[in-house]
């Protein structure tokens, strides 16, 4: 049975313009019960910083304030902190309400809409990419892309990027902080050559409009059927909204190492703060603070993973105070 979806063409987004985006559009979703396809490329180089990072861990604010790099932090989303150069990664996301049968299950959203993706890029010459890892797309052990699927409360998600073209990596590793596991289960462990592009893959460019005409296409040939709309004005208000406060440091500092170690000095000064960090199928990291009786008194949870609900890292933090360390 062929599926309608609407559909948006975001076309060229800066970070705030997209972080505000998706939140506005999953209200779309859990309000009408229609789920909405979007697709877009990063218009502006930039830091996105996933919803559960660690910022401290991750990046050298400081410097990237001294280069002139924005850093935002993407609202709900996991994953881990990406570098995006402008027009060099292009985006899709598809928000589906839980009430319909068809989309409430996960694994099986992520079973359905691989293959789809797969065909996509076989169309622009990306045949030799495959699924590796969690979510990952890469291509001989080198990095292309991503497609998740996460649970966001109101609807769940499927999206990810692909890298169409290099952004400057040497600008990126004047300002990242890489955790020592981060590459442990990864087959090349030099940054500049852990990350490949469309274009590198296709040999030839591969441009934005490329790709959405690929997804389009692919949609369609799987029962898909997409309705190009525009933003309602409802929907430019709340972008309008949305955007005013991703630039804060509230936001961007919500999973701060540096600001628990600090909260901890004031609340607990006899207290001890140590961080740890553990790599599964993706890297996980703590920070405990711990009283001279052993208990754990304070704690944080962080880390490049994909969970829902939002806000559960934070519930399992709670749950280790009071806990013998």
């Amino acid at each position: 049975m062929t599926e309608r979806w609407r559909y948006l063409d975001l076309d060229r987004q800066g970070p705030y313009e997209n972080g505000a985006t998706m939140p506005v559009l999953v209200r779309s979703v859990a309000e009408h019960g229609e789920p909405i396809a979007q697709t877009s490329v990063w218009g502006q180089t930039h830091l996105n910083v996933g919803w559960f990072d660690d910022v401290d861990a991750t990046l050298d604010l400081d410097r990237c304030a001294d280069l002139g790099v924005e850093v935002i932090r993407r609202q709900v989303y996991g994953g881990g902190t990406a570098f995006y150069g402008a027009e060099c990664a292009a985006m899709w996301g598809f928000m589906l309400p839980k009430t319909d049968e068809r989309y409430a299950d996960l694994d099986a959203l992520v079973a359905r809409f691989q293959p789809i993706l797969l065909d996509a890029l076989a169309a622009i010459g990306l045949g030799e990419v495959t699924f590796e890892g969690s979510s990952d797309l890469r291509w001989h052990g080198r990095k292309l892309g991503a497609l998740t699927a996460q649970d966001i409360v109101v609807c769940n998600s499927v999206g990810g990027f692909l890298n169409l073209a290099k952004p400057d990596i040497d600008l990126y590793l004047q300002v990242v902080r890489i955790p020592d596991d981060k590459f442990k289960d990864k087959a090349v462990k030099d940054m500049r050559e852990y990350v490949c592009t469309a274009e590198e893959v296709a040999g030839h460019p591969v441009s934005y409009e490329d790709f959405r005409d690929a997804l389009v296409a692919a949609l369609d040939r799987a029962g898909i059927t997409l309705d190009r709309t525009g933003l309602t004005e409802g929907e430019q208000y709340g972008l309008s909204k949305v955007s005013a406060k991703l630039g804060t440091p509230d936001a961007l500092r919500r999973v701060s190492g540096d600001r628990f170690a600090a909260r901890v000095a004031e609340a607990h000064p006899d207290a001890r703060v140590g961080f740890g960090n553990h790599k599964g199928r993706k890297l996980c990291r703590a920070g405990v603070a711990v009283a001279p009786d052993a208990t754990i008194v304070d704690a944080m949870m962080a880390g490049d993973m994909h969970v829902g609900t939002p806000d559960v890292i934070d519930r399992v933090a709670a749950a280790l105070v009071g806990a013998a360390a």
